[in-house]
């Protein structure tokens, strides 16, 4: 396949030529742009490396095809462009709407042929396909389709001024003004991170979504927010945040100990406070068994009890005198000491001179 191409530097315009099959093209069918990466054979585009067309630029062109409510022209060496200037008709050689992508690039189909062109394509009188296109001068990406023709002249003397004069003409521009809606485009895709490929309406919907995220919690509209006022402050507090994560001071290693560490400490106070309590129990168990706060069959429930109840219980119970194990405390009932003592301890205290209740009260003691 032979590609050819002219352009015009300040309106960023192409033509590219591709070879007509011609059954094919009687079939209804012409292919408009190779895939991937083309050039003129004269050298151009000058502005970047080559022209570019991707499948996802294909799929751009198709959609585009698809809105558009006119269609598109085939037309004679394209006399449309040149016919303001040489004075001559510009008569279609066929129409076409719609766009199809295939691996070798992009293909115009149900194109509707005039007789004179279809007798023309199948003597084989004409037997390239020219496209006229805009494209990226940094990127060199196909960025629109504006007609293509029928040609057997890749490269037409002068074609590249005209045809930007024409559709500047078309787009009430001068040939050597940049439009500037192009820059604004331009710009905006570089902001917002998007494709060179990105038409208006997928920047306005890329604005659409900050207009959304910047609106005030209140529900006051975005429009009353200024973007780069909303962006300064989500700065400064960025800013404030690394600050203050720089200056936080760092945790002292000495003033914590390993997990496993602490885990073994807390076992160790456990056991301990169970020893203590188990010490605490036995000895209030005795108390009580002793004074008979606890009798020997409660003894076995007492010893099952946990001590603050058991602690609890001995606060409130009474001592049983019948069954302590010295029910005077050991001191001698008053009115029988001296009573209780034999004759013969009585004869000891009256030789030795010693107060018999007293003797006795001593006696009593040591029992």
């Amino acid at each position: 396949m032979k590609h050819v191409a002219i352009h015009s530097r300040s309106a960023s315009i192409g033509t590219a030529v591709c070879t007509l099959n011609v059954q094919e093209a009687l079939a209804g069918r012409a292919q408009i742009f190779p895939m991937g990466a083309f050039r003129a054979e004269d050298g151009r585009p000058f502005e970047c490396a080559a022209w570019q067309l991707t499948p996802a630029i294909a799929e751009e062109l198709v959609a585009a095809a698809a809105q558009r409510t006119t269609p598109y022209c085939f037309d004679y060496d394209h006399q449309t462009l040149l016919a303001k200037d040489n004075g001559q008709r510009a008569p279609a050689a066929g129409w076409f709407s719609t766009l199809e992508v295939c691996e070798d690039g992009v293909w115009a189909t149900g194109i509707k042929w005039t007789a004179t062109a279809r007798q023309m394509i199948e003597s084989e009188e004409y037997r390239f396909t020219s496209p006229v296109f805009g494209y990226d001068k940094k990127t060199g990406a196909v960025t629109s389709l504006f007609n293509a023709a029928l040609t057997n002249v890749p490269a037409i003397d002068g074609m590249a001024s005209v045809a930007a004069a024409s559709l500047c003409a078309a787009l009430s521009l001068s040939p050597s003004q940049e439009n500037p809606m192009d820059e604004l485009l331009e710009r905006l895709r570089y902001l917002l991170n998007l494709p060179v490929t990105a038409t208006a309406d997928d920047i306005v919907a890329h604005l659409d979504k900050i207009k959304e995220m910047i609106k005030p919690a209140d529900g006051t509209a975005a429009a009353s927010v200024s973007l780069v006022d909303h962006l300064a402050t989500l700065r400064h507090d960025l800013d404030t945040a690394r600050t203050a994560a720089a200056s936080a001071t760092t945790p002292d290693p000495a003033m914590f100990v390993p997990m496993v560490q602490f885990v073994g400490m807390q076992n160790e106070v456990a056991a301990l406070t169970r020893r203590l309590e188990d010490a605490e129990h036995a000895e209030l168990l005795e108390a009580g068994i002793s004074d008979g706060r606890i009798l020997d069959a409660q003894k076995d429930y007492w010893s099952k009890q946990p001590v603050a109840a058991l602690r609890s219980y001995l606060d409130v119970a009474q001592p049983i005198a019948a069954l302590s194990r010295t029910q005077t405390g050991g001191r001698t009932p008053e009115g029988v000491a001296a009573g209780m003592l034999s004759a013969e301890q009585k004869a000891v205290c009256t030789q030795l001179g010693l107060d018999p209740k007293k003797y006795a009260e001593s006696l009593a003691g040591q029992s």
